[in-house]
């Protein structure tokens, strides 16, 4: 039985466009076709850049994204409702979304987040490394949202798009669950009772996001493992996540392409059966290890798109 595959987080789109390479196949952490040995598979692709090094990046990543997406549709489907990926699944495509990894990329602007929503876009992170108009991040200071993020976060929330809360402040987070009863996300962080890093979930924050029915991805940035920076790091904060009751919260937000190096046993996509065979040695149903691989995230986009 092929192992099924929905990680809520990469960077492939934008590093491929940055270094002019495809996505049906390249050199990178992911490609189209090693991606294609997992089924049912789904992906979320992120529209990245850096707001202080370089102008918004929108415009250029989503034109590459719209070629590329022309030149595989065998292979890949543009989902923008859960009934899409229902479809993509069916036809036996990687179900692919599209999110904007920092609000900067469309200039923190609430016409612009709309226009970015008629293209399909349909995750957000409000902030990136740094603070902006908008809220305090995680990795630079700890102020929550401010007015125009609050405007900002409640448009993201009418048009039906997801917030992923993985760059935002602790503070900005219990904000943002403060202003909206919606399914949230937390894409790509870890355990911070693991490994104490500024960008990973306090067991409260988890928690709390369990119970509103978000999920967790599991970042494989060895700087957010600690311990071994290994396979063994990865099951230890799944296992941390499942024993604060998060069995359904859990699923996989992998930063491919969005790290420089990997966890030691892994070097790309193709593998993933390592570590899915590594949670299985933990004892857990393989039905288990079937929801964080893929189960949760799915369900999630059912609650949340």
């Amino acid at each position: 039985m092929p192992i099924p595959l929905f990680d809520s987080h990469s960077d492939t789109v934008h590093m491929a466009h940055r270094l002019r390479k495809h996505l049906r196949e390249n050199d990178m952490q992911l490609d189209l076709l090693r991606g294609s040995a997992f089924a049912p598979r789904g992906q979320v692709f992120s529209i990245w850049g850096e707001p202080r090094r370089e102008p918004p990046m929108f415009d250029a990543v989503i034109g590459y994204w719209e070629r590329e997406l022309a030149e595989n549709a065998d292979l890949l489907a543009h989902c923008r409702s859960f009934s899409d990926i229902r479809a993509a699944v069916s036809a036996g495509k990687c179900a692919a979304l599209l999110s904007i990894e920092g609000a900067e990329q469309i200039g923190c602007d609430v016409d612009k987040l709309r226009a970015a929503y008629d293209r399909g876009v349909r995750i957000i992170h409000l902030c990136w490394n740094y603070d902006n108009v908008l809220t305090g991040s995680a990795t630079e200071g700890q102020g929550g949202l401010t007015e125009a993020g609050r405007r900002f976060a409640q448009e993201v929330c009418a048009l039906g798009m997801v917030i992923d809360l993985s760059h935002i402040s602790e503070r900005a987070f219990w904000d943002v669950l403060e202003l909206t009863d919606r399914p949230v996300l937390a894409g790509h962080s870890d355990a911070a009772g693991v490994c104490a890093h500024p960008r990973n979930l306090t067991d409260e924050q988890f928690t709390a996001l369990a119970k509103r029915g978000g999920v967790a991805g599991l970042n494989l940035s060895p700087r957010f493992l600690g311990l071994g920076a290994d396979i063994d790091a990865v099951v230890a904060h799944a296992e941390h996540f499942l024993a604060l009751g998060g069995e359904k919260a859990v699923c996989l937000g992998t930063d491919l392409d969005g790290v420089k190096e990997l966890p030691a046993g892994l070097s790309g996509i193709q593998d993933f059966d390592r570590l899915y065979e590594a949670m299985l040695r933990k004892n857990w149903t393989e039905a288990q290890v079937r929801d964080i691989f893929f189960g949760n995230l799915n369900a999630f986009w059912e609650r949340a798109l």
